[in-house]
């Protein structure tokens, strides 16, 4: 077994024991494990079988995180909560995931929660951010500054309880077979991207934004259906083979600072679920969230390596003026969708509120508040 799994198995049990002897103390954990605000009667023995749709293959990372989770629950809970997971497009298209787990026809959906802002624009913000938030940001705000409580009011209202899994980082960039150097090399190209407000921005810029799915963009841009695009981060990208399509890439990743991926499970099917078992679904949520958010940034940055020392991709830096001309059209977009949806206010404005309260203690920790290239008085050479 996995040495990192099997420490997570064993940090989860002992959480787990914690709780079943400080029941009386514990009412934190059980409340944001119960997050339809309902509690379940404790049982035993009995036993549920739950099926699981997924927006993501089995091989994309994303997807290897939702089994991960799926095993962990099945080895905590003794067997007493299996969870079968189906990979995108198994039973339903990725479009319908949401749908499906809403209406209980499946009991659980793994998602990217942008994919659903066309039902409610606050799923822009709890799914990523334009030029905001750090993969480090959400982590302390989803845990700490309330943000679980804003997951679960959103999708409290398709009948759903949300357990986020991993945090991604800055997202590679724009790929293409067009180096884009500024934003005049935008104006014209026909670019897959995904998100309500980075689609606004593209379509500022003068170049048409194109729907696409995942696992499409290899071939979209192999045949010159779309002249760039951005998948993921680099490890993602290069699972894709993207740097098998594409000769340029343009950094920094404005387009999406970070983003939160997840798993909906279906309201009634979690009331059914008993307090013991609600705990071990919470705290193996925890556990993959931990493991993969830090894996996945680290496997991104090792990946793009690869691009600029093995596959001899051209990488291009964007001009700060031209990131600064960017963030206009963003606050822009951001307030003109806030003024619509009293929704997607309150989100931005608890988001808002986690960065004023740690920006006093940011500012103190100088260069080293998110890491640091430099080990100083640490070298070897």
């Amino acid at each position: 077994m996995n040495p990192i799994r099997t420490m997570l198995i064993t940090i989860t049990t002992l959480t787990l024991f914690t709780l079943a002897g400080c029941s009386g103390e514990a009412g934190d954990i059980s409340d944001t494990a119960n997050a339809s605000g309902e509690k379940s009667t404790e049982t035993s023995q009995e036993t549920f079988t739950w099926k699981m749709v997924s927006t993501w293959s089995d091989t994309s990372s994303s997807g290897e995180y939702e089994q991960e989770f799926v095993d962990l629950v099945d080895q905590l809970s003794n067997g007493r909560l299996k969870i079968k997971r189906y990979s995108q497009g198994q039973l339903v298209s990725p479009t319908q995931v949401l749908d499906t787990v809403s209406k209980g026809t499946v009991q659980a959906g793994g998602d990217w929660p942008n994919y659903w802002s066309g039902k409610n624009t606050a799923f822009d913000l709890l799914g990523s951010h334009v030029m905001g938030f750090s993969g480090f940001d959400f982590f302390q705000w989803i845990y700490a500054a309330g943000g679980l409580e804003q997951y679960n009011r959103i999708y409290g209202q398709f009948n759903t309880v949300y357990f986020p899994i991993t945090t991604l980082g800055t997202e590679s960039g724009i790929r293409s077979n067009v180096p884009i150097r500024g934003l005049e090399d935008y104006k014209g190209l026909k670019v897959r991207i995904a998100g309500l407000i980075q689609t606004r921005v593209m379509t500022e810029l003068g170049a048409s934004p194109v729907s696409i799915g995942v696992y499409d963009v290899y071939e979209a841009l192999q045949r010159g259906v779309v002249d760039a695009g951005e998948v993921g981060g680099p490890d993602s990208d290069e699972i894709l083979h993207l740097q098998d399509v594409t000769k340029y890439w343009s950094t920094p990743g404005w387009h999406q600072s970070a983003a939160v991926y997840g798993i909906a499970i279906n309201k009634d099917a979690w009331n059914e679920l008993p307090e013991d078992l609600q705990n071990i679904v919470a705290t193996a949520s925890e556990a993959i969230m931990a493991r993969s958010s830090a894996n996945r940034n680290y496997m991104d940055g090792v990946a793009a390596q690869r691009f600029e020392e093995e596959y001899g991709i051209e990488v291009n830096q964007m001009p700060d003026q031209d990131l600064k001309t960017i963030e206009g059209i963003v606050n822009k977009a951001v307030r003109d969708i806030a003024a619509k949806n009293p929704d997607f206010q309150e989100v931005l404005e608890s988001q808002q509120a986690y960065l004023k309260a740690y920006a006093p203690y940011r500012r103190m920790q100088g260069p080293w508040s998110f890491g640091t290239n430099e080990l100083n008085g640490y070298r070897l050479d």
